[in-house]
């Protein structure tokens, strides 16, 4: 059962009574911008008139794929902006395609998808991106002010933002936004010492982003230099022919690409290995049965295509009844995962590297994975499964008549480039810059909600050591407890209390929690003595106590040690 508590002026204000609407997170995310407002918080308009941004979206540029001997430029569809290393989707002719200037990214611009299922997110345009062309599906905003673009985008990206965008879409089979919808979303401005740590936490995520987007390029390019390039002997679009005894039990051409075959003789010859000598192949087998649940009762897991994305669009959470045994799905920090299946054309094969903050999140069955054998760098892995000659090899040996499928075995008959030195240190330090780059952009995130939500200290506000009241872990543990208890309230069990899974969060939550924990017990007296004792391994309450006499011992126990 849903709860959510309506103001008597939002009542008249939109002049509904049906609970339905009221719960619709649109509604919801309005009615927080409201009562921020009511509050005393400024808001500016993102566009229009009086806004603070240009807002506007290119006419569809009439694309023409270059030529091998031509000036071209690399294309991204919408979706690929938010990729770890987004590779062009196709090139497209600089002289020959109308009106491509309009449709070039610059730096410090933030593009703002405007279509498809996954509406909402945006994107801030770094040194890397810049480089690319992008049609009108993605709403340009401009905004002069550095650290004003980064606020806005925090906005924009947090849970109440994009609530607010998404509430405008149109569309009977496609979902659409517009660039007035767009332009009036209202921007709150918050104390200019919140915006400050919300600005200085973006700023970081976008720098460590863009620094491990241009150390992994060149460090790809300088790869595939040192990687013999091997030539295909007529134009792929004349074929070639197989004879009957060199059939192998397949009919597909692509298995049979004589450029294949000269790429993985030329590597042999260079002194290349098989995947299956380097690494560890493990792709699970079989269907798991979806059972997806909020983000406290289950699992991350993500899909192929999440799998490549810096911050995954529309993660989901599986429940650990979903498995027979998790452990099988799970992926590990260093491992190598790819896209196991899908189009062959697209991103088929493409690897990443697990960072720190996805170990032990769960990846479906369309996810592979490479773990590597004793003494082998993973960088060096990242880099010779990334290699155009390994790419083209492994797609020739994908099988499917809708969807391209790889096994096990496909990646091991792989083979690399030699083992030649590499930095792999540098590599694995700029995958884990994009894992710093997205716990820095939660916390810009997590301060933004806490603060539309009017979070700070109160009249029971007894601890010193409560330095910033709008800090990401006042945050989590104000929804674990807004959790905790819409889902215990009407629950008599103390056991069942303890053991909801947002109850067992904020045990594990750990010694940091406590100054909010006992500012949450003098407020409200409720049942975390609990919790103190697995944290703490203290009673001070006398042996007998009542229940109100055990919260009084636990309150002066903590004043005592300044909690």
């Amino acid at each position: 059962m849903k709860v959510e508590t309506i103001s008597a002026v939002s009542l008249i204000n939109h002049a509904r009574l049906d609970s339905r609407y009221f719960l619709a997170p649109g509604i919801k995310a309005a009615e927080r911008v409201a009562r921020a407002k009511a509050r005393g918080v400024p808001c500016v308009r993102l566009g229009g008139k009086d806004g603070i941004a240009r807002i506007w979206q290119p006419t569809r540029f009439g694309k023409v794929e270059a030529s091998l001997h031509e000036p071209r430029i690399g294309y991204l569809r919408p979706y690929d902006v938010f990729e770890y290393l987004p590779q062009p989707a196709d090139f497209v002719s600089v002289k020959r395609s109308r009106d491509i200037e309009r449709s070039k990214l610059k730096r410090g611009m933030l593009v703002q998808t405007c279509s498809g299922r996954n509406l909402g997110p945006a994107c801030f345009v770094d040194e890397y991106l810049a480089k690319f062309v992008i049609g009108g599906d993605m709403i340009r905003i401009e905004i002069d002010d550095h650290d004003l673009r980064c606020y806005v985008l925090a906005y924009l990206q947090s849970e109440t933002g994009q609530q607010l965008l998404t509430q405008g879409k149109t569309g009977s089979v496609i979902d659409h936004l517009s660039k007035t919808h767009v332009a009036n979303v209202e921007i709150p401005l918050f104390e200019r010492e919140v915006r400050a740590s919300i600005v200085q936490k973006m700023n970081k995520a976008i720098r460590l982003r863009e620094e491990a987007r241009l150390t992994l390029d060149t460090a790809l390019m300088q790869y595939e230099q040192s990687v013999p390039k091997t030539k295909r002997a007529k134009p792929e679009k004349e074929g070639w022919t197989v004879r009957a005894k060199q059939l192998t039990g397949r009919l597909d051409a692509a298995s049979y690409d004589p450029l294949v075959a000269q790429v993985r003789k030329r590597l042999s010859t260079q002194g290349g290995v098989p995947v299956a000598s380097v690494a560890t192949v493990i792709k699970p087998g079989g269907r798991i049965k979806t059972l997806y649940v909020d983000r406290t009762h289950g699992r991350p897991i993500l899909s192929g295509t999440q799998l490549l994305q810096a911050r995954p669009i529309n993660l989901g959470f599986m429940s650990p009844r979903a498995f027979k045994n998790p452990a099988t799905y799970e992926v590990r920090q260093g491992w190598i995962a790819y896209q196991a299946d899908g189009r062959a054309e697209e991103s088929l094969g493409l690897p990443v590297m697990i960072t720190s903050d996805r170990d032990g999140w769960l990846a479906s069955g369309h996810v592979g994975r490479l773990i590597s054998k004793k003494g082998v760098d993973g960088g060096w892995l990242y880099l010779a499964v990334r290699n155009r000659a390994a790419q083209i090899q492994l797609k020739s040996f994908a099988s499917g008549s809708v969807v391209d499928s790889t096994f096990p075995w496909d990646m091991e008959n792989v083979m690399l480039p030699p083992r030649d030195s590499v930095d792999g240190k540098a590599i694995r330090g700029a995958w884990e810059k994009f894992a710093r780059a997205q716990h820095s952009e939660n916390e810009a995130l997590a301060l933004v909600e806490y603060s539309l939500g009017g979070g700070g200290g109160s009249d029971y506000d007894f601890s010193p050591k409560l330095s910033s009241p709008s800090s990401p872990l006042e945050f989590e543990f104000r929804k674990l407890v807004d959790k905790w208890r819409k889902d215990t309230q009407h629950t008599s069990s103390i056991k069942k209390m303890v053991e909801h899974p947002s109850y067992q969060r904020i045990i594990e939550m750990g010694h940091d929690v406590l100054p909010l924990l006992f500012r949450e017990l003098n407020a409200r007296r409720d049942h975390w003595l609990v919790a103190l004792n697995a944290i703490t391994a203290e009673d001070p309450a006398p042996e007998g106590a009542t229940f109100d006499e055990a919260v009084d011992a636990w309150l002066a126990w903590g004043r005592e040690k300044g909690y």
